[in-house]
């Protein structure tokens, strides 16, 4: 019998998104969930009752967001490349704000007291000055070197597509970086510098790491969803790909989930799938017992809360203009 998710909540208000959603972020205690929209918006919603608690409206399109460690405080990325550090009380948002990248800030990742952000080609980690800031002010701790370009890769754009914190037994902190033509590099979390690397034919839109770092999920534009095991950070062994019709459009999100024995990726035509990662069985997203296929909308960007079971799925139509999240449980 296929898993079978019932919708929780759809998160849909007069005073929330009013062009497409294109990130969405639990908070740390998955009692909260953050959208961000090309319109310039943060919303905050409440996950038990679907309420919309804040509204931060700027002037440049959200690409990104983070929590931090506390429900409280998150950061978002920009398209204007500014990163913009917002902390909620129960009556008002402060927001404090900085030029970051000279390009969209199209990936966060978060970690102890280091945000790394990734735009175009260009990977910064910055710092903390004080935990205890309750706004978040942030220094540039390095600037991260782009790949180096190969034969292959000479007329290719440098382009980063996630940002994933892992560690190593001889590596504390290690920052795992995709490139869209330049394959995985890694960055020791101490002196910045590269300790490993390797190429991977195809596209790398999206990838996803497991908590324990030993399984890489990637979304390849010219071959589907492919699964790796990380040796190291300098060898990937290919497991296998898992079956994914892209004649109608590229796969983009992946995601880990089921306590990473799960993969389910989307695409620009709608269509959700789920995969199990140790059988390969593939199946359908069921909904309230009805299989999702062509829907008149897209997938944008989806996650999954480590401490609740529930899957938040952001659409934005183009047929059917919709500009809301749905929340799904198991």
């Amino acid at each position: 019998m296929p898993l079978q998710y019932q919708q929780h909540l759809r998160l849909l208000h007069r005073e929330g998104h009013r062009d497409a959603v294109t990130t969405v972020a639990f908070s740390p205690s998955g009692s909260f969930l953050a959208s961000g929209g090309l319109d310039g918006r943060v919303c905050v919603w409440e996950i038990g009752s679907g309420k919309l608690l804040h509204v931060f409206a700027g002037k440049s399109p959200v690409l990104s967001v983070v929590w931090l460690d506390l429900d409280e405080r998150m950061v978002c990325g920009m398209q204007d490349g500014t990163i913009a550090s917002l902390a909620i009380s129960p009556t008002l948002i402060r927001l404090e704000g900085f030029l970051a990248h000279r390009y969209p800030v199209e990936r966060l990742a978060f970690k102890g007291a280091y945000l790394a952000s990734g735009a175009h080609k260009e990977v910064k980690v910055w710092s903390r000055v004080s935990p205890s800031d309750s706004i978040g002010t942030w220094t540039l701790v390095a600037s991260l070197n782009a790949p180096k370009r190969s034969s292959y890769t000479t007329a290719c754009d440098i382009m980063v597509t996630s940002l994933h914190w892992t560690l190593s037994p001889s590596h504390p902190l290690v920052l795992l970086v995709t490139y869209l033509n330049h394959g995985i590099v890694a960055f020791d979390g101490r002196t910045w510098a590269r300790i490993g690397g390797t190429p991977l034919p195809g596209y790398i839109a999206d990838a996803s790491l497991t908590r324990d770092g030993r399984l890489l999920a990637v979304s390849n534009m010219l071959t589907g969803f492919e699964l790796f095991a990380l040796k190291g950070f300098v060898e990937l062994e290919p497991l296998y790909s898992f079956q994914q019709d892209i004649t109608t459009g590229p796969p983009l999100p992946v995601r880990f989930l089921h306590g990473d024995h799960a993969l389910i990726g989307g695409s620009l035509h709608g269509r959700v799938n789920m995969w199990d990662v140790y059988s390969r069985r593939k199946q359908p997203l069921v909904l309230d017992g009805k299989f999702i296929a062509r829907p008149p909308w897209r997938v944008l960007t989806y996650l999954c809360s480590a401490e609740v079971p529930v899957l938040a799925i952001a659409v934005g139509g183009e047929v059917v203009p919709r500009h809301d999240v749905r929340l799904t449980s198991f």
